[in-house]
């Protein structure tokens, strides 16, 4: 082995003779790969570490639209010390008139047990008459310290401004409001049937388990709806969108490494061909087959060695520098230590993929015999056998299983490598399909062209590997284009067309001909829904209970918090029975309840089965009467959960309203009116919410569309270098072409010919192929139309044919340039 290894180093000091393209695309699809799990790391790892911070105690226990018991409040005393805080949305009234929702917390003088509060420059702890405003809210209303705002039926002034809700994420729907004890009750929106979840935040003492603290709570009171939040599940949410954004972010990066992988494949050729001479001298003196190989391998894995450590010091720097931009989203900057964990993975997969890449060209160099490689070129020395298949394939196995493991979502991991390898199995076709039709078509046309099309067909033209490079990156930009940009079209045009101008909570039941009055003397010709509304967690699944269950499934999202209940007679719209029956309008008898189909499939329940959900501390077990599909884009009133009459009725609840006026009326004199006569009803504008979830799609597609621009970049990196591989051959060519009265600008059309060709063949068929991905996405899973930028869909392949075309002219520059004395020389 060390003899190897001193042969390697030596033959190295002679250049690396093709091994550049393997360490460029090998070092890049690292530092992007490295860099995405980093990421994804350091968030989960800064969460985790500040937890306890981030939750404001050890362990959080939460019930909706009620104050714990006296035995519950005795209870949580036992477990250690505590803060309470209560949270609801209110309507902020500025001086101006001008109103916002804001979420309004009410915290007592215990609040925060651990983390500290911002107040920010100036700012103080609210108490009594004073309230603490996000920044968010003052600057959209102008506010400033000492001013005076609204909330509720009591006046506040402003005596801080916080840059960040306290362990908040950035992702709320309204900003935050904080006051204290006395000043929520000034309010007075905290009634029996008003939205509001209070929460006790718990310091443990030390050695003292939060998880199962919370556990044993929730068994002491098990039908009393409490939810218990541990301090390692700090931050869920953010966690949640981090690890969906990184799983397609890795996806992304994946396909750059086996993009990478091609351009590697490419590399390992053209090294093997520049060994010739070595390879043969060595098997002329002696040398086995495990010798050549071995020093082949050697050669390669210690320019791999050195791109891969080089692609993971970029990615180890990747946490500090995205920190940067998203501190104001995130609830804790991500953790800027190296993640040797993620760093460890990358090096794995690099490893993995450089082996797949290099093996058959090594093994063929080291089982071509020395009469044949003094001969001629190793490319072309002996067919390949399939044993030498097997080792790649065994990599590439051993790389989608580590990536399918490691992933939180396995099927949607496995989906996407599936997609991948099936994309790369099509492009192949195609780089097949264009040499076929090169080899029937070289003789049409000009010479010039005839020379072009014949190059897509030369004996060594990496064709097939060119294809897949090219447009395995395109094709995800294309469906990643095609879908951002229909789902973005369905909310510009049908949302605003649909969806209400207003939703309006907390309508007290008693107060509702008022609230029509309003609306009708400010919103005249308005459409108005009412539906009742309350607030409660499902407790129990067909008799077991949800705080029993070790695994719940993905899409039972009914199962986590609480969930907005109502009670209806009639059938609502846009919601269709696919199982079961709907009640009679005048039924009474014993709960039954309708819910959403999708829900159902994911907890594999049917008509007949149970559900026990708690409303205000009583837990009612109702028996599933029928399964629902709704249609979610009809943006009214959708409950995944509706209980028949005669459940619900005698607790207390309030009303929700949608109201919708005619096209192009406004809502703020109704808001204020609102405001000003019923300060307990909060408005939610649509709008806003479009905003904010346009600002949210738009992010994501950004930063998936970076990662996708990287994997087109490695795929011209690898257009290049094959270019730049072949140098050699097309020297030779070249020379021919001159030596027989061909032009430099003759020589030089019919490189650009072969390129755009390919070029061409390659972009459409990315661009048939992401449109049917991203119509298959848009249509059968957001099941919206496609509708998507056509013009933005056909400007990406005109450009990326460009850019390949220019790429592989420039790398092709040196081969034009060679005089035909020093070719002649060379040959």
């Amino acid at each position: 082995m060390r003899q190897i290894l001193n042969l390697a180093l030596r033959d190295l000091r002679g250049g690396l003779k093709g091994l550049g393209l393997l360490w460029i695309c090998l070092a890049v699809a690292i530092a992007g790969l490295a860099s995405v799990t980093s990421l994804a790391s350091s968030v989960d790892s800064a969460i985790a570490a500040n937890g306890r911070d981030l939750l404001g105690g050890d362990l959080m226990l939460s019930v909706a639209q009620r104050d714990a018991s006296a035995d519950e409040k005795a209870a949580i005393e036992r477990i250690g010390r505590s803060s309470k805080s209560v949270t609801t949305r209110s309507m902020l009234v500025a001086g101006s008139g001008a109103t916002q929702l804001v979420e309004l917390t009410g915290v007592d003088a215990n609040w925060r047990l651990a983390g500290a509060v911002d107040w920010g420059p100036g700012g103080r702890r609210p108490a009594g008459a004073e309230v603490a405003l996000g920044r968010e809210v003052v600057e959209r209303l102008d506010l400033r310290l000492g001013q005076t705002v609204r909330l509720g039926h009591a006046n506040y002034r402003i005596v801080s401004i916080l840059t960040k809700a306290p362990g908040g994420s950035g992702f709320a729907l309204a900003p935050p409001a904080i006051v204290d004890e006395a000043g929520l009750a000034q309010s007075g929106l905290i009634q029996p049937g008003s939205i509001s979840s209070t929460s006790y935040r718990i310091l443990m003492p030390a050695g003292a388990d939060p998880d199962e603290a919370g556990k044993a709570f929730q068994r002491q009171f098990q039908d009393s709806g409490w939810r218990a939040t541990g301090r390692d599940e700090a931050g869920q949410g953010t966690r949640r969108f981090i690890d969906r954004l990184g799983q397609m972010l890795l996806l992304v990066a994946l396909s750059a490494l086996a993009i990478g992988g091609l351009g590697m494949s490419s590399a390992a050729a053209a090294f093997a061909a520049s060994r010739r001479p070595t390879i043969a001298i060595l098997k002329l003196v002696g040398a086995s087959r495990r010798t050549v190989t071995g020093l082949l391998l050697t050669e390669i894995g210690l320019i791999a060695a050195t791109a891969i450590v080089a692609g993971l010091a970029v990615g180890a720097f990747a946490p500090a520098l995205v920190g940067q931009f998203t501190a104001a989203l995130l609830p804790v900057a991500p953790d800027t230590a190296p993640q040797w964990a993620a760093l460890g993975k990358a090096a794995v997969f690099g490893v993995l993929i450089s082996f797949a890449a290099s093996w058959r060209m090594v093994a063929s160099a080291g089982d071509t015999r020395p009469a044949r490689l003094l001969r001629g070129d190793v490319g072309s020395a002996e067919p390949a056998r399939w044993p030498s298949f097997v080792p790649p394939v065994i990599a590439l196995a051993l790389a989608a299983v580590i990536a399918i493991s490691g992933a939180s979502d396995p099927w949607f991991a496995a989906e996407g490598l599936g997609g991948i390898a099936l994309a790369c199995g099509l492009l192949a076709l195609v780089g097949v399909a264009v040499r076929r039709i090169a080899r029937a078509a070289k003789h049409l046309g000009s010479p010039v062209t005839r020379l072009g099309i014949a190059a897509l067909d030369r004996p060594g033209a990496a064709t097939g590997r060119l294809a897949v490079s090219l447009g395995l990156g395109l094709t995800l930009l294309v469906t990643l284009a095609g879908t951002a940009s229909s789902i973005l079209a369905e909310i510009d045009t049908t949302v605003p067309k649909k969806a209400p101008a207003l939703f309006l909570v907390d309508i007290p039941r008693v107060e509702e001909p008022r609230f029509r009055a309003i609306a009708a003397n400010d919103l005249p010709g308005a459409e108005l829904r009412l539906v009742p509304s309350l607030r409660g967690p499902v407790t129990a699944v067909n008799g077991v209970r949800v705080t029993e269950m070790r695994n719940i499934p993905e899409g039972a999202w009914i199962l986590r918090g609480d969930r907005g209940l109502t009670f209806a007679r009639d059938l609502p719209p846009a919601n269709r029975i696919v199982s079961g029956q709907w009640w009679p309008k005048d039924y009474h008898g014993a709960p039954l309840v309708s819910i959403d189909a999708d829900a159902a499939t994911a907890l594999n329940l049917k008509v007949g089965d149970t559900l026990t959900v708690t409303v205000l501390g009583r837990p009612i077990e109702a028996r599933i009467a029928s399964l629902r599909e709704i249609d979610w884009r009809s943006m009214g009133f959708n409950f995944a959960i509706i209980f028949a009459p005669g459940s619900l009725e005698a607790a207390p609840y309030t009303l929700m309203a949608t109201a919708s006026p005619a096209p192009g009326t406004s809502t703020i004199a109704f808001e204020r009116k609102l405001a000003a006569e019923l300060p307990m009803v909060s408005a939610i504008r649509v709008s806003d919410i479009v905003v904010q979830v346009k600002s949210l799609l738009q992010s994501i597609d950004g930063a998936v569309r970076i990662a996708t621009g990287f994997a087109i970049l490695m795929g011209m990196i690898v257009l290049a270098g094959s270019v730049v591989a072949t140098r050699r051959r097309r020297g030779r060519d070249i020379v021919l072409l001159r030596l027989v009265g061909a032009t430099r600008a003759e020589v030089t059309r019919s490189q650009l010919i072969e390129f755009a060709l390919l070029s061409a063949a390659v972009a459409l068929t990315a661009l048939a192929v992401g449109a049917i991905a991203a119509r298959l996405i848009v249509v059968d899973i957001f099941e919206f139309p496609f509708n998507p930028d056509w013009l933005t869909l056909g400007l990406i392949p005109l450009g990326a044919i460009l850019l390949a075309v220019l790429a592989a002219f420039l790398a092709a520059i040196p081969a034009l340039n060679a005089r035909p004395a020093e070719g002649l020389r060379s040959l």
